[in-house]
C-alpha cells in the first residue's frame, strides 16, 4: 500500500518569486495591448480612406479623354469669380447651373417673346434653357466683347445695384481705358443722348482744376471738349429692368446693347441678349467675368498685332536705307 501510495503523489508545483516590479509590468504589457486594439480600427478606417481617394484619382484619369469631368479645378467656386474669373474657353454648363442661372420668374410675369428660349416650367416657376439658349447666346457675347476690344472700342458696363458694383468696377478694371463703368444707384438720364450739356459742369470742373498744369494762357474750351466726347461702342447692362432708360439711349444712339435677360424682359429689346437670371449677383459675376477676359484677350491681340506692325515697318526701313 505504501508503495501504492507513493506512486499516485502529485507533484508539487514550482513556487514562483514574484517581485515588487512584477505588477507594475504585467500592467504596463495589459495597457499597450489595450492600445493596440484601440489603434486597429482606426488604422484601418485610415487605410480605407486612403484607397478610396486613390480609386477616384484612377477613375478621374481614366476618363478625363473621354468627356468633361467635374473635378476642383474645373469646379464652380463663387468665392473666386470676382478676382479670378474663369476665361471663354472654361466655361462649361455646370458653371451656369452653378450659379443658379437656368432659374425665372413666375409664369404669370414670362414674356410672350421669351418661350422660345425656356425649357419648362416647374412649380409654376419657368426654367431657362440654360444648354440651347444661354450657353451659345454667352459665346457669341464672347466674340463680340474680343472684336470690339481687338478694335479699341469703348465698353460701357451698367449696373445700378450695390450687390453688382465690385463685379463691375472689376471688369472695367481689366479693361483698362478701353473699359468704363456705371456703377452709381441709377442710371442719369442724358448720359449718352445729352452729354454736352450733362457732363459740361465736370468737365468745366475738372479743366479748372488742371489749368495750372496746361501749358499756354489760354483756357480750354470746354463747350469744345464736351462735343468732342466719345460714344462707347457697346454698353454692358446687368440688370436691365432697372436700367430701361440706359437701353433706350443706346438703341437712340445706334450703340449696341448686350444684357442678361430674365424671363420678364423682351429679349428683343437688347441687341445681344444672355437669356440667364438676372437676380442672382454669382450669375452676374460669373459672365461679366467671362466678357472682361474676353476684352482682354483682345487688348492682347491689338498690341501684338501693334508690335508686329511695327516690326515690320522697322525692317521695310532698313531695307529701304540699304537701298
Amino acid at each position: 500500500m505504501n508503495e501504492a501510495r507513493e506512486s499516485f503523489v502529485i507533484p508539487e508545483e514550482p513556487i514562483s518569486i514574484q517581485t515588487a516590479d512584477a505588477p507594475t509590468t504585467q500592467a504596463a504589457a495589459q495597457r499597450q495591448r489595450e492600445a493596440a486594439q484601440a489603434k486597429e480600427p482606426h488604422v484601418a478606417e485610415h487605410a480605407s480612406e486612403r484607397l478610396v481617394r486613390k480609386m477616384r484619382r484612377t477613375m478621374l484619369d481614366d476618363l478625363a479623354g473621354l468627356a468633361s469631368t467635374q473635378t476642383r479645378p474645373t469646379s464652380f467656386r463663387p468665392y473666386k469669380q470676382r478676382s479670378q474669373p474663369l476665361e471663354p474657353n472654361q466655361l462649361t454648363l455646370s458653371h451656369l447651373l452653378a450659379a443658379t442661372a437656368q432659374l425665372g420668374h413666375a409664369k404669370t410675369h414670362v414674356q410672350r417673346s421669351y418661350e422660345p428660349l425656356l425649357y419648362g416650367m416647374r412649380h409654376g416657376m419657368a426654367v431657362i434653357d440654360v444648354e440651347r439658349a444661354t450657353l451659345p447666346a454667352l459665346r457669341r457675347a464672347v466674340q463680340v466683347v474680343r472684336g470690339i476690344a481687338e478694335n479699341d472700342g469703348i465698353i460701357l458696363i451698367v449696373g445700378t445695384r450695390p450687390d453688382l458694383q465690385p463685379a463691375v468696377r472689376a471688369a472695367a478694371a481689366r479693361l483698362g481705358a478701353n473699359g468704363f463703368h456705371v456703377s452709381t444707384d441709377r442710371w442719369v438720364p442724358g448720359v449718352l443722348t445729352n452729354a454736352p450739356k450733362l457732363l459740361a459742369p465736370a468737365i468745366q470742373h475738372s479743366a479748372s482744376r488742371n489749368a495750372d498744369q496746361l501749358d499756354g494762357e489760354e483756357a480750354p474750351n470746354t463747350a469744345k471738349l464736351a462735343s468732342q466726347l466719345y460714344q462707347p461702342d457697346l454698353v454692358i447692362v446687368l440688370n436691365p429692368t432697372e436700367n430701361v432708360h440706359a437701353l433706350r439711349e443706346a438703341t437712340q444712339c445706334n450703340v449696341p446693347t448686350m444684357a442678361i435677360v430674365d424671363t420678364d424682359v423682351d429679349p428683343r429689346s437688347v441687341t445681344y441678349a444672355i437669356p440667364a437670371n438676372d437676380d442672382s449677383p454669382r450669375v452676374a459675376e460669373l459672365v461679366l467675368g467671362v466678357l472682361s477676359k474676353a476684352g482682354q484677350d483682345g487688348l492682347r491681340r491689338r498690341q501684338a498685332a501693334k508690335e508686329a506692325s511695327e516690326k515690320r515697318e522697322r525692317s521695310r526701313r532698313r531695307r529701304a536705307k540699304r537701298d
